[in-house]
Protein backbone atom coordinates (compact mmCIF):
# COMPACT_ATOMS: atom_id res chain seq x y z
CA UNK A 1 0.00 0.00 0.00
CA UNK A 2 1.55 3.20 -0.92
CA UNK A 3 0.20 6.41 1.39
CA UNK A 4 -1.46 9.30 -1.02
CA UNK A 5 -1.30 12.98 -0.23
CA UNK A 6 -5.04 12.55 0.97
CA UNK A 7 -4.29 9.84 3.48
CA UNK A 8 -2.62 12.56 5.58
CA UNK A 9 -4.26 14.89 7.92
CA UNK A 10 -5.65 18.13 6.61
CA UNK A 11 -5.88 20.04 9.55
CA UNK A 12 -2.58 22.00 7.91
CA UNK A 13 -2.00 23.66 4.70
CA UNK A 14 0.37 21.32 3.11
CA UNK A 15 4.04 23.49 3.12
CA UNK A 16 6.42 23.48 0.47
CA UNK A 17 5.88 21.80 -3.18
CA UNK A 18 8.07 19.20 -3.58
CA UNK A 19 6.94 15.80 -5.09
CA UNK A 20 6.97 7.96 1.69
CA UNK A 21 7.90 2.59 8.30
CA UNK A 22 10.33 5.14 9.49
CA UNK A 23 13.98 3.89 8.74
CA UNK A 24 15.76 3.41 12.39
CA UNK A 25 15.28 6.27 13.51
CA UNK A 26 12.00 7.06 14.38
CA UNK A 27 11.59 3.64 15.65
CA UNK A 28 10.45 3.94 18.62
CA UNK A 29 7.66 6.08 17.40
CA UNK A 30 6.70 3.41 14.74
CA UNK A 31 7.07 0.64 17.56
CA UNK A 32 4.35 2.84 19.63
CA UNK A 33 2.66 3.11 16.20
CA UNK A 34 2.54 -0.98 16.13
CA UNK A 35 1.51 -1.11 19.25
CA UNK A 36 -1.32 1.68 18.38
CA UNK A 37 -2.50 -0.52 15.93
CA UNK A 38 -2.38 -3.68 18.05
CA UNK A 39 -4.42 -2.12 20.56
CA UNK A 40 -6.26 0.20 17.93
CA UNK A 41 -9.63 -1.71 18.27
CA UNK A 42 -12.21 0.61 19.67
CA UNK A 43 -13.21 -0.67 23.12
CA UNK A 44 -16.90 -1.52 22.12
CA UNK A 45 -19.61 -1.44 24.59
CA UNK A 46 -22.70 -4.04 25.15
CA UNK A 47 -25.66 -3.47 24.13
CA UNK A 48 -27.04 0.02 25.65
CA UNK A 49 -29.87 0.09 28.09
CA UNK A 50 -32.19 2.88 27.87
CA UNK A 51 -30.23 5.17 30.94
CA UNK A 52 -30.77 9.55 31.04
CA UNK A 53 -27.82 10.87 29.34
CA UNK A 54 -24.41 11.89 31.95
CA UNK A 55 -23.80 15.41 31.68
CA UNK A 56 -21.04 16.09 29.82
CA UNK A 57 -18.62 19.65 31.73
CA UNK A 58 -17.30 22.03 29.24
CA UNK A 59 -13.31 21.54 28.78
CA UNK A 60 -11.17 23.90 27.39
CA UNK A 61 -9.17 22.64 24.58
CA UNK A 62 -5.84 20.91 25.03
CA UNK A 63 -3.31 23.68 24.81
CA UNK A 64 -0.99 23.85 22.04
CA UNK A 65 2.60 22.32 21.87
CA UNK A 66 5.38 24.79 22.10
CA UNK A 67 7.44 24.66 18.66
CA UNK A 68 9.04 21.43 18.09
CA UNK A 69 13.33 22.52 18.02
CA UNK A 70 15.41 21.25 14.89
CA UNK A 71 17.36 18.16 15.53
CA UNK A 72 21.22 19.23 14.66
CA UNK A 73 23.59 17.54 12.40
CA UNK A 74 25.98 15.04 14.70
CA UNK A 75 29.17 17.16 15.27
CA UNK A 76 31.92 16.19 12.64
CA UNK A 77 34.51 14.24 13.57
CA UNK A 78 38.66 14.63 13.03
CA UNK A 79 39.50 12.73 9.87
CA UNK A 80 42.00 10.17 10.13
CA UNK A 81 44.38 8.51 7.71
CA UNK A 82 41.51 5.82 5.75
CA UNK A 83 43.12 2.83 4.58
CA UNK A 84 42.17 2.50 0.51
CA UNK A 85 38.36 2.08 0.28
CA UNK A 86 36.04 -0.48 -1.68
CA UNK A 87 34.02 1.53 -4.18
CA UNK A 88 31.24 2.89 -2.73
CA UNK A 89 27.85 1.20 -2.97
CA UNK A 90 24.96 2.80 -4.33
CA UNK A 91 22.54 5.39 -1.69
CA UNK A 92 19.67 3.88 -0.44
CA UNK A 93 16.41 4.82 -1.96
CA UNK A 94 13.02 4.16 -1.25
CA UNK A 95 12.33 1.80 -3.55
CA UNK A 96 14.92 -0.41 -1.81
CA UNK A 97 14.36 0.47 1.79
CA UNK A 98 12.23 -2.14 3.00
CA UNK A 99 14.90 -4.82 3.75
CA UNK A 100 17.47 -2.38 4.97
CA UNK A 101 14.66 -1.30 7.66
CA UNK A 102 13.99 -5.08 8.91
CA UNK A 103 18.09 -5.55 9.10
CA UNK A 104 17.96 -2.33 10.95
CA UNK A 105 15.59 -2.44 13.37
CA UNK A 106 16.95 -6.25 14.17
CA UNK A 107 20.20 -4.98 15.26
CA UNK A 108 18.35 -2.64 16.74
CA UNK A 109 16.76 -5.12 19.39
CA UNK A 110 13.59 -5.40 17.44
CA UNK A 111 12.35 -8.54 18.02
CA UNK A 112 8.97 -10.69 18.65
CA UNK A 113 5.89 -9.09 18.02
CA UNK A 114 7.62 -5.70 16.35
CA UNK A 115 9.53 -7.68 14.29
CA UNK A 116 6.49 -9.82 12.74
CA UNK A 117 5.05 -7.05 12.44
CA UNK A 118 7.20 -5.46 9.40
CA UNK A 119 6.40 -7.80 6.70
CA UNK A 120 4.87 -4.96 5.09
CA UNK A 121 6.04 -2.94 1.90
CA UNK A 122 6.57 0.82 1.40
CA UNK A 123 7.33 0.59 5.37
CA UNK A 124 9.47 4.21 5.06
CA UNK A 125 6.73 6.25 3.58
CA UNK A 126 4.11 4.14 5.60
CA UNK A 127 6.01 5.48 8.37
CA UNK A 128 6.02 8.91 7.66
CA UNK A 129 3.18 9.28 7.29
CA UNK A 130 2.63 7.87 10.63
CA UNK A 131 4.56 10.30 12.11
CA UNK A 132 2.25 12.64 10.06
CA UNK A 133 -0.37 11.40 12.11
CA UNK A 134 0.77 11.12 15.58
CA UNK A 135 2.51 14.44 15.51
CA UNK A 136 -1.21 15.73 15.69
CA UNK A 137 -2.16 13.43 18.21
CA UNK A 138 -4.24 11.41 15.54
CA UNK A 139 -3.71 7.42 14.62
CA UNK A 140 -3.90 6.80 10.63
CA UNK A 141 -4.82 3.26 11.23
CA UNK A 142 -5.41 3.24 7.28
CA UNK A 143 -1.82 3.17 6.84
CA UNK A 144 -0.54 0.62 8.89
CA UNK A 145 -3.71 -2.28 9.42
CA UNK A 146 -2.83 -4.75 11.95
CA UNK A 147 -4.86 -7.00 13.97
CA UNK A 148 -5.95 -6.38 17.43
CA UNK A 149 -5.04 -8.13 19.99
CA UNK A 150 -7.08 -11.33 20.64
CA UNK A 151 -7.99 -10.54 24.26
CA UNK A 152 -11.30 -8.39 23.88
CA UNK A 153 -11.39 -4.61 26.02
CA UNK A 154 -12.86 -5.48 29.03
CA UNK A 155 -14.30 -3.28 31.97
CA UNK A 156 -15.59 -4.37 35.99
CA UNK A 157 -18.49 -2.80 37.29
CA UNK A 158 -18.28 -1.36 41.04
CA UNK A 159 -20.92 0.73 43.04
CA UNK A 160 -20.15 3.81 41.22
CA UNK A 161 -19.39 3.01 38.32
CA UNK A 162 -17.94 1.19 35.55
CA UNK A 163 -14.04 1.15 35.22
CA UNK A 164 -11.33 -0.37 32.58
CA UNK A 165 -10.52 -3.90 34.13
CA UNK A 166 -6.40 -4.20 34.81
CA UNK A 167 -6.30 -7.28 33.36
CA UNK A 168 -7.02 -5.27 29.77
CA UNK A 169 -3.48 -3.43 30.51
CA UNK A 170 -1.76 -6.93 30.49
CA UNK A 171 -2.67 -7.36 26.61
CA UNK A 172 0.08 -5.03 25.71
CA UNK A 173 3.08 -5.92 28.47
CA UNK A 174 4.96 -8.02 25.68
CA UNK A 175 5.11 -4.50 22.98
CA UNK A 176 5.86 -2.41 25.79
CA UNK A 177 8.86 -4.77 26.83
CA UNK A 178 9.90 -5.10 23.28
CA UNK A 179 10.16 -1.14 22.75
CA UNK A 180 12.11 -1.02 26.09
CA UNK A 181 14.46 -3.08 24.75
CA UNK A 182 15.28 -1.61 21.55
CA UNK A 183 19.04 0.14 21.04
CA UNK A 184 18.17 4.12 21.44
CA UNK A 185 22.01 4.63 20.82
CA UNK A 186 21.78 2.46 17.47
CA UNK A 187 18.77 4.03 16.89
CA UNK A 188 19.90 8.26 17.35
CA UNK A 189 22.92 7.16 15.21
CA UNK A 190 20.60 5.58 11.97
CA UNK A 191 18.40 8.71 11.90
CA UNK A 192 21.62 10.82 10.79
CA UNK A 193 22.58 7.84 8.29
CA UNK A 194 18.83 8.13 7.18
CA UNK A 195 17.47 11.44 7.49
CA UNK A 196 17.36 12.18 3.70
CA UNK A 197 15.50 9.23 2.66
CA UNK A 198 12.90 10.62 6.02
CA UNK A 199 12.46 14.14 4.30
CA UNK A 200 12.49 12.59 1.03
CA UNK A 201 9.44 10.59 2.30
CA UNK A 202 7.61 13.70 4.17
CA UNK A 203 7.93 16.00 1.24
CA UNK A 204 6.76 13.31 -1.08
CA UNK A 205 3.52 14.19 1.17
CA UNK A 206 3.49 17.53 0.21
CA UNK A 207 5.38 19.36 3.39
CA UNK A 208 8.81 20.54 3.60
CA UNK A 209 11.31 18.13 3.22
CA UNK A 210 13.46 19.52 6.87
CA UNK A 211 10.46 19.82 8.48
CA UNK A 212 10.54 16.26 9.41
CA UNK A 213 12.84 16.25 12.70
CA UNK A 214 9.77 18.99 13.56
CA UNK A 215 6.93 16.46 13.41
CA UNK A 216 9.23 13.48 15.13
CA UNK A 217 9.54 16.14 18.30
CA UNK A 218 6.19 16.84 18.01
CA UNK A 219 5.44 13.30 17.69
CA UNK A 220 7.66 12.43 21.37
CA UNK A 221 6.77 15.73 22.70
CA UNK A 222 3.11 14.29 22.75
CA UNK A 223 3.78 10.84 24.17
CA UNK A 224 5.43 12.28 26.80
CA UNK A 225 2.38 14.55 27.74
CA UNK A 226 0.37 11.80 27.96
CA UNK A 227 -1.10 11.17 31.76
CA UNK A 228 -0.20 8.11 33.96
CA UNK A 229 -3.04 7.38 36.13
CA UNK A 230 -2.47 4.82 38.43
CA UNK A 231 -6.10 4.74 40.28
CA UNK A 232 -8.77 2.76 38.05
CA UNK A 233 -9.94 4.79 34.92
CA UNK A 234 -13.73 5.67 35.19
CA UNK A 235 -15.85 4.99 31.54
CA UNK A 236 -19.03 5.35 30.58
CA UNK A 237 -21.09 3.64 27.68
CA UNK A 238 -22.46 6.14 24.64
CA UNK A 239 -23.45 4.09 22.04
CA UNK A 240 -21.83 1.20 21.46
CA UNK A 241 -18.66 2.13 22.18
CA UNK A 242 -16.45 3.11 26.33
CA UNK A 243 -15.68 7.10 26.65
CA UNK A 244 -13.76 8.10 29.53
CA UNK A 245 -15.56 9.38 32.34
CA UNK A 246 -13.43 12.01 32.85
CA UNK A 247 -14.19 14.99 30.88
CA UNK A 248 -10.64 15.88 30.85
CA UNK A 249 -9.13 12.43 29.63
CA UNK A 250 -11.64 12.07 26.98
CA UNK A 251 -10.29 15.62 25.56
CA UNK A 252 -7.13 14.51 24.98
CA UNK A 253 -5.70 13.41 21.57
CA UNK A 254 -6.72 9.91 19.94
CA UNK A 255 -2.72 9.13 20.66
CA UNK A 256 -2.97 9.92 24.20
CA UNK A 257 -6.17 8.49 24.98
CA UNK A 258 -4.99 5.37 22.66
CA UNK A 259 -2.17 5.11 25.52
CA UNK A 260 -3.93 5.25 28.23
CA UNK A 261 -5.52 1.97 27.42
CA UNK A 262 -2.34 0.31 27.73
CA UNK A 263 -2.37 1.33 31.53
CA UNK A 264 0.08 3.02 33.88
CA UNK A 265 2.95 0.54 33.77
CA UNK A 266 3.21 0.32 30.28
CA UNK A 267 2.39 4.27 29.73
CA UNK A 268 5.43 4.50 31.62
CA UNK A 269 7.24 2.12 29.90
CA UNK A 270 7.01 3.78 26.46
CA UNK A 271 7.81 7.73 27.81
CA UNK A 272 10.28 6.40 29.37
CA UNK A 273 12.33 5.26 26.13
CA UNK A 274 10.63 8.43 24.21
CA UNK A 275 12.41 10.41 26.77
CA UNK A 276 15.71 8.66 25.72
CA UNK A 277 15.06 9.51 22.01
CA UNK A 278 14.38 12.48 22.55
CA UNK A 279 17.53 13.56 24.47
CA UNK A 280 19.88 11.25 21.75
CA UNK A 281 18.22 13.19 19.26
CA UNK A 282 18.16 16.68 20.71
CA UNK A 283 20.31 16.40 23.83
CA UNK A 284 19.18 16.45 27.61
CA UNK A 285 16.47 18.99 28.51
Amino acid sequence: MQPRAEDRLSETPPRGGRPTWLLVAAVVVIAVGLFMYQSGEEPQAPPPVDEPPAPVAAVAPEPPLPPAPDIPEPAPTPELAAPPQAPAEPPLTLEDSDPVLRETLAEAGAAGALAASLEQDNLVERGVSLIDGFSRGKVLRKILPLSPPQAPFSTVERPDGLFIDPASYRRYDDYARAIAALDTQQLVASFHRFRPLLEQAYADLGYTAGDFDNALIRTLDRILATPEINEPIAVRKVEAVYQFRDPKLEQLTALQKQLLRTGPDNVATIKQKAAQLRDGLLGPR
